[in-house]
């Protein structure tokens, strides 16, 4: 989908590009004839603040990717350059703090920006985003919002010899990770900029500077393609500060070493009993707002949405709390996905946006986004804290030793049904008709805290399991 702009008839095919000479936001000059002087290929994304087609074009990262392979964050060989090209908008907005946005433009984004109607009124644009590319030769071609594999083939096939790129290269970007306890396995986002693929990669993992952990990742990650890769599970301080780098990729020292890490924000799910209110904080369009709450076997538990209101717009649910009350299962662990059926987020509106997870008088998740496309899930978001017996007697079931080394027996006046969970509420082993004095071996698990639903003819008791 693009928006349409006022203009009246584009660029023929086959044209010279119209010459200009503009400042961007930071006060450099960019001049086209200056680069195509140099032998330079051109590609001039031209969008506006406001445009959603335009956003979503931009969180596709195909700009970031020619920057670094093929700009000045790489070979060289070709100049991005991405215009705001609608008059009225504001710096404000290209930041992502005015009215007339789909958010900030500016922060990450490693190419120059230009806020510059006269460039769209130059090359007579008829909808953003325009996307053209500008040979060495100076011929100006509409491409499209292709990816960036089909803008470096476009430009090899149109612009004359074969753009060299560069190799093992990565950029690693902030990334948050939530757990239900304070063990967890941290998860790394990073994006393949290089002009090759990559097998192999070795990730050190930090905890205010110390070294905590180290994966070495094999596998096919193919060229301007985005990854996640999970360290193994450590014992988390959410008060802590967790960054990861990238040592080597196929065996050889990343190009960058600058753009090849990270920050991973840490959150450990406040504990919630079994009753919760989750408050969702709409936008302007709250017809095309939804959200689902699942469980640890991705189940959908609640849902709420899309909620009454005008679809141009307001409406008595816009911009405004919508309530909905849960009954949360003790010892699970769930997560919350934001839906937006319109794939802008929630994102429009003078009010905050999201969500917020209450119980027991307790703010367990306070959470509020903007323009996050179409789907967004926030994981372990409530993880329940009723442990213990469901309407019997306390003492009826027991297990021992706990904390354990693996070895647990079970105390119960009937045989029982034994499952046990982790933190993230996966059923990691189970078992029936289990005789008091019998046991259970959890030896082969990793270290951490377990949940144990023990199930008999006198009820049914959830205990934590601590494993040594």
């Amino acid at each position: 989908m693009l928006a349409s702009w006022g203009a009246e008839a584009q660029l023929a095919p086959g044209s010279l590009a119209p010459d200009f000479s503009v400042q961007d936001i930071n006060g450099n000059t960019h001049t086209l004839s200056e680069y195509l002087a140099a032998g330079k290929t051109v590609i001039i994304d031209i969008s506006a603040t406001w445009c959603g087609p335009c956003w979503n074009y931009h969180n596709n990262l195909v700009l970031d990717d020619m920057y670094y392979c093929f700009g000045p964050g790489g070979s060289d060989e070709v100049v991005v350059l991405f215009v705001e090209g609608d008059p009225q908008t504001t710096l404000a907005d290209l930041h992502g703090t005015g009215f007339n946005t789909q958010g900030d433009w500016v922060t990450g984004s490693p190419y120059p920006i230009i806020d510059s109607g006269m460039i769209a009124d130059l090359y007579d644009i008829e909808y953003f985003p325009t996307v053209f590319r500008i040979c060495p030769d100076g011929i100006v071609t509409e491409v499209g919002t292709v990816n960036a594999n089909s803008l470096r083939n476009g430009i090899n096939n149109a612009c004359g010899g074969t753009l060299q790129g560069v190799q093992n290269h990565v950029h690693g970007f902030n990334n948050e990770n939530r757990f239900c306890s304070t063990t967890g396995a941290p998860v790394a986002s990073l994006r393949n900029v290089g002009d090759n693929s990559i097998n192999s990669a070795t990730l050190n993992l930090y905890e205010n500077g110390i070294l905590v952990g180290t994966k070495a990742w094999t596998g096919l990650w193919n060229r301007f393609a985005s990854r996640t890769i999970t360290f193994d599970s450590i014992e988390v301080d959410p008060e802590a500060t967790y960054t990861f780098e990238v040592v080597d990729v196929n065996s050889t020292p990343v190009l960058n070493p600058e753009i090849a890490h990270g920050n991973l924000g840490v959150a450990v799910a406040g504990q919630a009993g079994t009753e919760a209110t989750i408050k969702i904080y709409t936008d302007n369009y709250p017809t095309e707002i939804s959200w689902k709450l699942r469980n640890s076997a991705n189940t959908v538990v609640a849902q709420g949405g899309p909620y009454a209101g005008s679809a141009n717009g307001g409406g008595v649910n816009a911009n405004t709390v919508k309530t909905h009350e849960v009954t949360l299962v003790p010892g699970e662990c769930y997560s919350i996905q934001l839906l937006d059926s319109f794939g802008d987020g929630w994102s429009l509106g003078p009010t905050p946006h999201g969500v917020e997870i209450v119980s027991n008088g307790e703010t367990i998740l306070s959470y509020f986004v903007g323009n996050f496309g179409s789907n967004k899930t926030i994981a372990a978001v409530a993880s329940t804290s009723a442990l213990g017996v469901e309407g019997v007697d306390a003492h009826t079931f027991g297990i021992y030793p706990n904390p354990t080394s693996g070895i647990v027996n079970i105390n119960a006046e009937s045989d029982v049904d034994v499952v046990v969970t982790n933190m993230l509420g996966k059923a990691v082993f189970s078992a029936k008709g289990i005789a008091s004095g019998g046991q259970i071996d959890l030896s082969g698990f990793e270290k951490g805290i377990y949940l144990a639903k023990i199930s008999g003819a006198q009820g049914t008791s959830v205990e934590k399991i601590i494993l040594n």
